[in-house]
């Protein structure tokens, strides 16, 4: 009897986790009485996303088990978990089937890109872009103006936005259009809580010609913010005024600077072309950062890396080289606050720039950074006292 009873427990045990286990599988027995999505329609830009969810019943019947497609994938692509892409504008429709049954949601796919000739246009176009990080608002510029500075510190602000600049539309002559400020006490663009910005075939002018209490970028990259210079960008910091302060990018603690293709930066005349605090990120997949004309302080820089000294403890941000840099490149580094804690700071290397799992540093990347020279001023600098040398991935400086 004692048997029987355990025998009868054991089945039904085995009853109740069969009946568990289809609760949670897909039965294909079960016929699909209907299934709907989240969305019936979308409207996007071109470069968004949107996920689609669908929702079936029975529920037995999972989401793994639908099959998705588009009418139109160049217009908007779907992926195997719904993800809608848009690509291109126009309409397309996107259908989801469970096996006998389907829904489908209307895609609408408008142009992210907006045409500006003015100044005005293009700060208009800035204070409206609701882009997104993964596709940000595109902004081709129909002509080379002059922005004048308001009441506060940045012409154009890029304050949380995802934004695009495109200057090789210029309707004169071809070519790349021209950005410039009228105040040389302003900075051209600021980005600020989380904003991205990408310039590329623009010419930037700082148009420095008077010296400010406070030094001046013409463009500042704050916390989190990030900037891309692509192909065809130059940005010209510097008019040659012996009083000039102007520094040619400021990249803020927590911020990134990446550098693509032929992008450079040039000519400021006594600040630094990048200065990049502590804990921000310069990323090298290209471009240049030449050198300035030798000022009054008689030296020649181009990137400045802050140093923050805490006792025996020093931070300094570290430059990653993505691919192999141009022939000419000559990058000055300018590590002030390191050298003159010399004194206190612990013994050994610092890393100053580092390659990627995917690109190995060598000698002719070495050859392409050097430690700036001073000769005036009473200061006396870094090549004297310092030296760089490769180890493994790394270009590391140490004391000689």
């Amino acid at each position: 009897m004692k048997q029987l009873r355990i025998f009868f427990l054991c089945l039904m045990a085995a009853t109740l986790a069969t009946a568990c286990g289809d609760d949670n599988n897909d039965d294909n027995s079960v016929p699909v009485e209907s299934i709907t999505l989240n969305h019936e329609t979308l409207t996007l830009k071109s470069g968004a996303t949107e996920t689609l969810v669908p929702t079936i019943v029975p529920d037995r019947v999972t989401a793994e088990s639908v099959v998705w497609s588009s009418d139109k994938t160049s217009v908007a692509t779907v992926s195997k978990d719904g993800l809608v892409t848009a690509v291109a504008e126009g309409t397309a429709t996107i259908t989801a089937t469970a096996r006998e049954k389907s829904a489908t949601c209307l895609v609408t796919v408008s142009s992210n890109k907006t045409l500006v000739t003015t100044a005005a246009e293009l700060k208009t176009a800035i204070e409206t872009a609701d882009g997104t990080a993964d596709a940000p608002t595109q902004i081709i510029l129909g002509g080379s103006f002059e922005v004048a500075a308001d009441a506060e510190h940045f012409a154009l602000s890029i304050d949380g936005k995802h934004i695009a600049i495109d200057g090789g539309n210029n309707p004169i002559g071809g070519g790349n259009c021209t950005i410039s400020r009228t105040a040389s006490d302003k900075s051209l663009f600021g980005l600020t809580n989380g904003a991205s910005l990408k310039l590329t075939n623009l010419n930037i002018y700082g148009n420095a010609d008077a010296h400010s209490a406070d030094e001046v970028a013409c463009i500042f990259v704050r916390a989190s913010c990030k900037l891309t210079l692509g192909n065809g960008f130059e940005l010209y910091s510097g008019n040659g005024n012996d009083n000039d302060q102007l520094i040619g990018i400021s990249v803020g603690d927590n911020a990134t600077l990446i550098m693509e293709g032929d992008a450079e930066i040039s000519k400021s005349i006594k600040g630094q072309e990048v200065l990049v605090a502590p804990t921000g990120i310069l990323q090298l997949k290209g471009g240049k950062i030449k050198a300035r004309e030798e000022g009054m302080y008689g030296s020649e820089r181009s990137l400045c890396l802050q140093a923050a000294i805490n006792g025996n403890q020093v931070t300094i941000p570290t430059v990653t080289v993505e691919n192999e840099l141009p022939a000419d490149s000559d990058f000055k580094l300018d590590l002030y606050d390191y050298v003159l804690s010399r004194s206190t700071v612990r013994p050994g290397a610092e890393t100053v720039v580092k390659g990627t799992d995917s690109y190995t540093l060598t000698d002719s990347d070495l050859m392409k950074f050097h430690l700036m020279t001073n000769t005036t001023g009473g200061m006396t600098y870094y090549d004297s006292l310092f030296e760089l040398y490769l180890d493994g991935n790394a270009i590391k400086m140490r004391a000689k």
